[in-house]
């Protein structure tokens, strides 16, 4: 019998979009379908499915509620297909946050648009309309669909082909995957997490493998030696108590809230954190909640995420009266990479002012607002009007949920040593450092393109 395939039909060259076709023989299971972020062509991108005939599909696998990885998976439903779809109990209960409030994102986007059109149509009848990849009713029917699948317990998917997850410590309910069946073994990675202290426990090691399907996010970036995150937090809140003005995190709701609120809980134990947290974010406090009903996923012992001093914004009105305060605090704030949501109001308020502090955690993606932002540039552009920038900007890429090129080595390494490995998740630099990096130690590492087959 042959051996398994692997066909990458999306981040191949790039960080966003991951799809991946995996080919057992006598079974083919999807791996994510995630939407595609950061650049100006996304939207039209993301309104066409890969090809996939789902004819022959049997099942989806989801690694994780980021959506990048899930963003477009509810699309399937509109091509009549019936097949299960497996991922984590963690990740199932995260997945009904996550795309309820993509589905609602899309439809307040386009009202938002429709909106704009009226007041000047002729501007606005040159753009194009944002698309709406899904609705509720979708949403709601795929869920339906999701089958939660405990870690280390392998599911029978006939044709002798067996699916396993495994704890990837990335996010919450974030999983690596094992594919076995008669032909070989394959493990597609999702998103390695990394082994630094934080509310996720460490990845578990990668399964023994024919092929290895690898992420490679963080790979081109300069080895930085670390630094105590807890000490330089304390260090850039003192600074900002000493000039006054609030510090303005993007965040993302998923992983990064949690990373910041679970190091300002422990700041705030050791006297070194006194000031409000303001977050604004709907989404982060709901995921926040879920997070703490599973304790068992957590961090031992399960540092509380939701501190005094922590204030959830629940509306609107409450998040503009942080727009003349008038003491230092913190506000996180969605969307992470500055593409919509409420951090852009706080950015066009704060940027220009030189009390304020902008605080960038992890990895910042080019052609956002954030990454543009990570070059410490003197303008930036939001919502087409430019703001002049006098805020002071911090960057503390130590909250990065991704694993670094030394970490990835390592998961993939001590536990095995797959006859090849698969580069996908990264860009085009990521991926060429990465794979010269593992190429020396003795393995045969692919950097396919979308749309391209590969087998051990």
């Amino acid at each position: 019998m042959s051996g398994p395939r692997l066909t990458l039909l999306g981040a191949a060259g790039e960080v966003t979009g991951s799809c991946t076709l995996v080919d057992m023989g006598e079974r083919r299971i999807l791996v994510d379908l995630g939407m595609i972020q950061g650049e100006s062509e996304a939207e039209r991108r993301n309104a066409q499915l890969p090809a996939i005939d789902t004819r022959w599909l049997d099942a989806m696998v989801l690694t994780h509620a980021h959506i990048d990885h899930v963003g477009r998976a509810p699309m399937l439903i509109a091509s009549d297909w019936t097949g299960p779809i497996f991922c984590s109990p963690p990740t199932a209960d995260l997945l009904a946050l996550t795309l309820r409030s993509s589905a609602r994102l899309q439809q307040t986007r386009l009202r938002e648009w429709q909106a704009k059109r009226d007041r000047r149509p002729t501007k606005q009848d040159q753009c194009r309309p944002p698309q709406i990849l899904f609705d509720m009713r979708q949403v709601d029917a795929f869920l339906e669909r999701v089958v939660p699948l405990p870690f280390g317990k392998p599911v029978d998917l006939g044709g002798g082909v067996s699916l396993e997850l495994g704890r990837s410590g990335h996010v919450l309910g974030a999983a690596w995957v094992l594919l076995q069946g008669p032909g070989g073994r394959v493990v597609c990675s999702g998103d390695v997490g990394r082994w630094v202290q934080g509310p996720i426990p460490p990845p578990e090691p990668c399964p023994s493998a024919d092929m290895v399907l690898l992420e490679s996010t963080t790979a081109a970036e300069t080895t930085t030696p670390e630094f105590n995150v807890d000490s330089e937090l304390a260090r850039i809140v003192a600074a900002a108590v000493h000039r006054g003005g609030p510090i303005i995190a993007p965040t993302f709701a998923l992983g990064r809230s949690q990373q910041l609120l679970w190091t300002f809980s422990r700041l705030q134990a050791r006297g070194l954190l006194d000031i409000n947290v303001y977050l604004d974010a709907a989404l982060a406090s709901a995921v926040t909640a879920t997070c703490k009903e599973w304790p068992d996923e957590l961090t031992q012992p399960v540092i509380d995420l939701t501190f005094d001093g922590m204030i959830p914004l629940r509306s609107r009105q409450a998040a503009r009266r942080l727009d003349d305060v008038a003491s230092a605090a913190i506000i996180m704030a969605g969307n992470g990479f500055g593409e919509g949501g409420p951090i852009l109001r706080h950015l066009a308020r704060w940027l220009p002012s030189p009390d304020a502090t902008i605080l960038l955690t992890g990895y910042a993606m080019p052609g956002t607002l954030v990454g543009h932002l990570a070059s410490d540039p003197h303008t930036a552009l939001i919502d087409g009007v430019p703001v002049e920038i006098q805020a002071r900007i911090e960057q503390v890429a130590a909250f990065g949920g991704h694993a670094r090129p030394d970490e990835l080595q390592t998961w993939l390494t001590s536990n095995c040593q797959p006859e090849q490995v698969v580069l996908n998740h990264g860009t085009v630099e990521a991926r060429a450092a990465l794979q010269e990096r593992l190429g020396t130690h003795g393995l045969r590492v692919m950097c396919p393109s979308v749309g391209e087959t590969v087998m051990p």
